[in-house]
């Protein structure tokens, strides 16, 4: 049996390989197996997950466990990255705000890092429901003015669990599309080792319960 071991490093440095090579490394900061190729463009793949429930609760803003990525020693330099989250919740029938999801990017894993983009959601239901949130992000821009562009929808069930009520809680137009380019560019140069991550406000009397949270990011 034979063993492969790499030692981690930077990107930083690392010299674009000739015409028709590609040089493969582990990033030190992601501790991930990534490609860069003769365009000088490196692939890598990053997911992290929940373990355990949470809430009920929501009803202020409430950073999403598991939610987090790392962002690596490649950071944000490249366009066409794609972050993507999905989480299954369920909701009680109290609680009819537009909920509000922000996209955040900091080193506190929390609702200390700073907010880089919110995309509002339409008003609930008063219904309770279970459903995933789906949210995609890519990058449109990078450098000290780089821009991203998000979206969120909603896959129902359509009934709370255990019931035949029908009906969708999380979103008064059935599906909750929307889509948010961040109103404010900002800089993506210099973000290796902090994370991007969720925060959810599902608005007063919001009782929501996170089962599931799935965080994915393809560079």
């Amino acid at each position: 049996m034979g063993d492969i071991i790499f030692d981690t490093q930077s990107s930083v440095g690392l010299a674009t390989p000739a015409a028709n090579k590609a040089l493969v490394f582990v990033d030190s900061v992601g501790k991930i197996l990534s490609v860069k190729d003769d365009s000088g463009r490196v692939a890598a793949s990053y997911r992290n997950s929940s373990v355990a429930s949470q809430g009920a609760g929501f009803s202020s803003d409430t950073w999403v466990t598991g939610s987090d990525i790392i962002i690596p020693t490649f950071g944000f330099l490249q366009t066409r990255t794609q972050l993507k989250w999905a989480i299954s919740a369920s909701k009680t029938g109290a609680g009819t705000a537009t909920p509000v999801y922000t996209l955040r990017i900091g080193s506190a894993r929390s609702t200390a890092d700073t907010g880089r983009m919110t995309i509002t959601g339409p008003a609930q239901t008063a219904i309770a429901d279970i459903g995933t949130l789906n949210i995609i992000v890519t990058i449109t821009t990078v450098g000290a003015l780089g821009t991203w562009r998000g979206t969120a929808w909603w896959d129902h069930r359509g009934t709370a669990a255990s019931t035949t009520v029908g009906g969708v809680g999380f979103a008064n137009d059935g599906s909750g599309h929307v889509e948010q380019t961040a109103a404010t560019a900002f800089d993506m140069t210099a973000l290796s080792g902090q994370y991007v991550s969720l925060s959810i406000n599902g608005g007063a009397s919001a009782a929501w319960t996170l089962t599931q949270v799935m965080a994915n990011a393809d560079w």
